[in-house]
C-alpha cells in the first residue's frame, strides 16, 4: 500500500471513529432524556395518586366527625389543615374548609322570601368585597330555567349575541368558576368572592360556627368591628349550639333579622390536597358531601 492510500485508510478509520462516538453521544443523550421523562413520569403518576388518596382520607374524616358530633365548627379536627408531611422524593399536605361557611350563589335563583333573603346578603358581599354587584339578575338568570329577562339580567339572546356565541346554562352552578361567562362578571370580580362563595343546591343553609367575619357581617345586622370581632371570640371560645343560641348571644346592638338558610352542622365541604414528587406537583380538589347513614361522597373531583 502506497503512502497516498495509507493516508487515506488512516482518515477513514478517523471519521469511522468520530461517527461512531457521534452515535454513542446521541444514543446516550436520547437515553437520558427517555430517563428523565420516564422519573417525571413516574413522579407525576405518584404525586396524583397521593392527592387522591388525600381525598379518600378526608371523606374518612369527615365520616368519623359525624359520629362523634352534632354540629360542625372550628375547633374540630376536620377544621386543622394538614401540614406538610415529608416523604420519600416528596412531601404532601391539605386542607378541608366548610363549604356552608359561604354564601350559596345558587340560592339566587330562589323565588320567594327565602330568595329576597339570599339576594340581600349576596349583594350586601358583593358590595363590601369587590364583586360583581351589577350582575345579580343575570347569574340569576343563568340559574334560572325560564326565558324571562330580569331588569338586569340576561337570557339566551345576549349570549347568543356575544363574540364568542354560548347559551345560560338554565341550571344552579355547580363551581363558582362557572360564573366567567355571565354577563358583567369578571376575572377581578370573580376572585374578590371566590373565597365567600358556595355553588351548592339551593336550599343548603349557612353554618354560623364556620361563617368568617365576612360572611356573618351579612347575616347580622348592626355588627361594626367590634362587635364582629366580639361574636368571633365569643364563638371561638363556645361554638353555638344551635341557630336560636347563635341569636341569644349576638353582641349589644346587633340583631338578626332572618333565621333563614342558617345553620349549625354541615353537609357540603371543599377538600384541596397537594403532593410534591421530586420536581412535580399535583393537585387535586373536590367537593364531598355527607348525608346521614351514608358515606361521604364525592361531588366533583378535579386532579391537575
Amino acid at each position: 500500500m502506497n503512502r497516498r492510500n495509507r493516508g487515506a485508510a488512516i482518515v477513514l478509520a478517523m471519521l469511522i471513529a468520530a461517527l461512531a462516538a457521534a452515535v454513542a453521544v446521541t444514543v446516550f443523550a436520547d437515553q437520558q432524556r427517555w430517563s428523565r421523562t420516564v422519573e417525571h413520569r413516574r413522579d407525576q403518576v405518584q404525586a396524583q395518586a397521593l392527592v387522591m388518596a388525600g381525598v379518600q382520607w378526608a371523606r374518612q374524616v369527615l365520616d368519623d366527625d359525624a359520629r362523634r358530633s352534632d354540629i360542625d365548627h372550628l375547633r374540630e379536627p376536620w377544621a386543622i389543615p394538614l401540614p406538610p408531611i415529608p416523604l420519600d422524593n416528596g412531601e404532601i399536605r391539605g386542607g378541608i374548609v366548610d363549604a356552608q361557611a359561604r354564601l350559596n350563589i345558587n340560592a339566587l335563583g330562589d323565588t320567594g322570601p327565602a330568595g329576597d333573603i339570599a339576594r340581600k346578603r349576596i349583594a350586601t358581599l358583593f358590595a363590601q368585597r369587590g364583586g360583581p354587584t351589577a350582575s345579580l339578575d343575570a347569574i340569576a338568570d343563568w340559574i334560572d330555567a325560564d326565558a324571562l329577562v330580569r331588569e338586569s339580567g340576561a337570557e339566551d339572546a345576549f349570549y347568543a349575541a356575544q363574540p364568542v356565541p354560548g347559551l345560560p346554562a338554565d341550571a344552579p352552578f355547580v363551581r363558582i368558576a362557572e360564573l366567567a361567562p355571565v354577563k358583567g362578571v369578571t376575572a377581578r370580580s370573580l376572585d374578590a368572592i371566590t373565597p365567600f362563595t358556595s355553588a351548592l343546591p339551593a336550599a343548603t343553609p349557612v353554618n354560623v360556627n364556620t361563617a368568617p367575619p365576612e360572611v356573618l357581617a351579612t347575616i347580622v345586622d348592626g355588627l361594626d368591628t367590634e362587635r364582629l370581632a366580639a361574636l368571633i371570640a365569643d364563638r371561638a371560645t363556645k361554638p353555638f349550639a344551635s341557630v336560636s343560641d347563635f341569636r341569644s348571644r349576638l353582641p349589644k346592638g346587633a340583631s338578626l333579622s332572618s333565621e333563614s338558610a342558617l345553620a349549625v352542622r354541615s353537609s357540603n365541604f371543599y377538600v384541596t390536597v397537594e403532593a410534591r414528587q421530586g420536581e412535580t406537583l399535583a393537585r387535586a380538589r373536590a367537593l364531598l358531601r355527607r348525608s346521614a347513614g351514608a358515606p361521604t361522597a364525592v361531588v366533583w373531583q378535579v386532579v391537575e
